[in-house]
């Protein structure tokens, strides 16, 4: 996908769309700010036969869950029956959160990798809004976001279907905290972060497959990088990603969600298993790198300083106050 014009039109409709959404104080005009986002973002999408596929998919689903939308809307306005049960429903069908989620894996190959970013963090944000005013989730949708992001990538090769896998997860999270905004906003902030560090890199480098990263000669400092980047998605103290999963867990406590507390951290053990697994194929014997020279892109130096010392830095603002 060339950056022209048309794409730059695109992405800047997209992000009034979602800007639209955020900052409307009625139903009618979050929708509206939805569908614009959505119209800007197929565009983007379709290119070539798979990709025309991959944004025929993506419409049909937006447009179901538009439809449901709007009648939950219709609904409160008339009857006020279960409203809230058939909004959550198609928001979070517009999400991809499991047990919705299979769309998602359906359209992704087809995706560049700033597409696939864009449509796991900042294309989340606007329906995440309208649920933080719902004040409505199911501890049974958060348990089953966690299995099936955790279990689920066991036998994954993709590493795309990795990253929307990943995504599942740590949506469980956000959603346990959905009414507690400075949270869960905090929260999506430094997982969006971070996987815009993965996905620069894997961009960089080419990457789709685990199986590349066997029969590779990238540099020792890359690999680095990719390791600590993963153990920060995966909230390895004293990373980035270790601090949001701290306060939810602290917050959790709180609640007496103990239950809760205990699927988030089992899981948690096996999502660190194949984010190690994918390092593991890195740092194996097959690759071939030069031992005495290093080579220091500014890409590898700003994602290690932001994954290693961001964490102590946040920690330490709270004693200014």
């Amino acid at each position: 996908m060339k950056f022209n014009l048309t794409n730059i039109l695109m992405y800047y409709i997209l992000m009034m769309g979602v800007l639209l959404s955020i900052s409307s104080n009625n139903w009618m005009m979050m929708w509206s700010g939805l569908e614009i986002s959505l119209m800007s973002f197929i565009p983007l999408m379709s290119g070539g036969m798979i990709g025309s596929e991959s944004s025929m998919k993506y419409f049909i689903i937006q447009s179901i869950s538009s439809t449901l939308l709007i009648l939950s809307i219709l609904m409160m306005i008339t009857t006020k029956f279960e409203y809230k049960f058939i909004m959550m429903i198609s928001l979070m069908l517009k999400m991809g959160v499991a047990p919705f989620h299979n769309w998602v894996l359906s359209i992704i190959n087809s995706l560049e990798y700033k597409l696939l970013f864009m449509l796991l963090s900042i294309m989340k944000i606007a329906p995440l809004v309208m649920m933080s005013y719902l004040n409505y989730c199911n501890d049974f949708i958060i348990m089953l976001s966690l299995i099936i992001g955790s279990i689920f990538s066991l036998n994954q090769n993709s590493i795309r279907k990795l990253l929307v896998y990943s995504s599942i997860y740590n949506m469980a999270y956000i959603l346990s905290t959905i009414n507690i905004n400075y949270i869960w906003t905090m929260y999506i902030t430094v997982y969006s972060t971070i996987l815009l560090l993965l996905v620069l890199m894997m961009n960089k480098m080419k990457i789709n497959y685990f199986n590349q990263f066997m029969m590779n000669d990238f540099s020792f400092l890359f690999k680095m990088n990719l390791w600590i980047s993963l153990l920060s998605l995966g909230g390895m103290p004293p990373l980035l990603g270790f601090l949001p999963k701290l306060i939810i867990m602290e917050m959790m406590i709180l609640k007496k969600s103990f239950i809760l507390i205990l699927m988030m951290i089992l899981s948690s053990l096996i999502v660190m298993f194949f984010y190690m697994r994918m390092v593991f194929l890195a740092f194996m014997n097959y690759s071939i790198m030069n031992k005495k020279s290093l080579n220091f892109s500014k890409l590898s130096i700003w994602s290690l300083m932001i994954n290693t010392n961001m964490f102590p830095f946040l920690i330490s603002l709270k004693y200014l106050y």
